[in-house]
């Protein structure tokens, strides 16, 4: 440690690069050289003494006794599981003294002795940037358990990049700049929640959301770029959105599209990055409403996922076929539609059914199913052709508890659209996994959702996908202000969507635009909008 503190502080204080290459290569040569000592009473050395004395004894009592072939068999197979024992902890020890412990390791001490003081301590980076590994958290599960205990941001689902923020900030000195490209699902995502908090305190200063811009060709990554200044108290983080990736001058283009926003205003739940008129008029129109998750009482259901859409989504040919053969199945074939088949107010209609196999049917009830669906057995077999799981090869993958609540009077969504495009459906249709339903007779929430405060939550709130398409899941939509109405808004509503249902009946392609206005009109009133504050909702927009 003495003759590395001094090849440090050489190399700290070198006049000229010839001084600074020796310092390297002593440096090098002590990294090189660099064993741990093993302590004389470390337990495997012991172990081992112990075990060589045994071997010892054995082999005179081999030559003092004579022993039966079963005896001497028995006494060799014992020899030999002892002398692998041996071998294994003398290989342990010898990995310990030729540092195999640190084979794949990246010691700072040894690769920048830059960030070491005098005495050789690390103190710190001055800069850290990266781009850090794209990797879900189902490939690194075996390592949860050492994040969970070490890491202030760990969440169960959270990706590897979340550790890598916070590992590059730690190797930061005081005041020191972190700068890092991931993807900006964090900033909405559950698994984000306490990587939100720690940014706030530890100095978030700038976010750079390139949305879905091709930075990564290979890849779809909604990037950002995060800068932090560790230790300093920030009180208001820049923000700019990036639309383009062909741009002649950088700094002039981020002075003209940056915009700040309070910290304070960032809560762990979800970060809206928008200016702060928009912050204040959607903080106004949550204060009004209530969410809609405890508007509808929790019930808003995903649509039912089969496994294997082939087996079980069939044409209306292969309908009536089954139905023929066994008037019972037509019990269980039930009309199907998929997320692109739903379009704002338009009555949805389906060529597609469903054999819904729900948990626990008796398949043998419906013979006609069974026989179809064994064409597909192989595929449809838990843990080969389906995820593992307690489900029989005929039933759909999904329990479905909540079945019934298709066959209500619905509002029914799909989970990836561009603006609002929720209907209403009173035929009791059945949906697939990329649809959502909230089953109840309100028109007067059909309303609410499809309105242009809806489409500005949507904007703010919700992630934005490639060719802007939003994703409305539950985790956000559910935070939706849904506002308490008077008897005669109400009434004055649910009329106008009324008018709009019957004209898109008739007409798919119907314009509605006008009544759609006047309901807009009326739901600015609702939440009590300014005219200001209303321009701002149509600039949006």
């Amino acid at each position: 440690m003495d003759g590395y503190r001094s090849a440090v502080m050489g190399y700290r204080n070198a006049q000229n690069k010839e001084q600074k290459r020796a310092m390297e290569k002593l440096i090098s040569q002590i990294k090189n050289d660099f064993e741990s000592d093993v302590a004389a009473n470390d337990k495997r050395l012991i172990k081992i003494n112990k075990l060589r004395g045994e071997i010892f004894q054995r082999d005179n009592q081999i030559h003092l006794f004579e022993m039966s072939k079963t005896e001497k068999t028995r006494w060799e197979n014992e020899t030999k599981k002892i002398l692998a024992e041996i071998d294994k902890l003398e290989k342990e020890l010898e990995e310990i003294k030729n540092n195999k412990i640190y084979e794949n390791a990246f010691e700072w001490r040894f690769e920048f002795p830059e960030v070491l003081n005098n005495d050789g301590d690390f103190v710190g980076f001055d800069v850290v940037i990266g781009n850090p590994p794209y990797i879900r958290q189902e490939e690194f599960s075996e390592f949860k358990a050492y994040y969970g205990i070490n890491y202030k941001v760990y969440h169960g689902v959270a990706d590897l990049y979340t550790y890598f923020i916070e590992r590059g900030i730690n190797i930061l000195k005081q005041y020191g700049i972190f700068s890092i490209i991931v993807a900006n699902k964090w900033m909405r995502a559950n698994y984000g929640n306490p990587l939100r908090g720690y940014l706030k305190i530890v100095g978030l200063r700038e976010i750079l959301d390139f949305g879905d811009l091709p930075v990564f060709q290979e890849a779809t990554t909604y990037p950002c770029i995060l800068a932090v200044e560790k230790g300093t108290e920030i009180e208001y983080i820049s923000v700019a959105k990036i639309d383009t990736l062909q741009i002649p001058d950088l700094t002039e283009y981020l002075t003209q599209r940056r915009f700040s926003i309070p910290a304070l205003s960032l809560n762990k739940e979800g970060w809206t990055l928008t200016n702060e008129k928009n912050i204040t008029l959607l903080n106004k129109i949550k204060s009004v409403g209530i969410p809609l998750c405890e508007y509808v009482n929790e019930k808003l259901y995903r649509g039912v996922l089969t496994g294997l859409n082939k087996a079980f989504v069939i044409d209306l040919e292969t309908r009536n076929k089954l139905i023929a053969e066994d008037p019972k199945a037509f019990e269980i074939i039930k009309p199907f539609l998929a997320g692109k088949d739903i379009k704002r107010y338009i009555e949805p209609e389906t060529d597609k059914f469903l054999i819904f196999t729900r948990r626990g049917i008796s398949i043998s009830k419906y013979f006609s199913i069974e026989k179809y669906l064994t064409q597909f057995k192989n595929e449809l077999e838990p843990g080969i052709g389906r995820k593992p799981g307690n489900y029989k090869w005929y039933e759909i993958q999904d329990t479905i508890d909540y079945y019934l609540e298709f066959e209500k009077p619905k509002i029914i969504y799909p989970n990836i659209c561009k603006k609002p495009e929720f209907t209403y459906d009173c035929n009791f249709l059945y949906t697939n996994q990329k649809c959502f339903i909230i089953p109840c007779d309100d028109k007067f929430l059909l309303a609410i959702l499809n309105s242009s405060i809806s489409y500005f939550f949507f904007m703010q709130v919700l992630p934005k996908l490639k060719g802007d398409f939003y994703e409305p899941g539950y985790v956000y939509l559910k935070d939706l202000p849904i506002a308490k109405p008077d008897k005669l808004n109400h009434k004055k509503i649910v009329e106008h969507v009324d008018q709009i249902l019957s004209l898109k009946k008739a007409d798919p392609n119907a314009d509605t635009s006008a009544l759609e206005k006047a309901i807009d009109k009326l739901v600015y009133e609702l939440y009590g909008l300014t005219d200001e504050e209303i321009r701002i909702v149509e600039g949006e927009k």
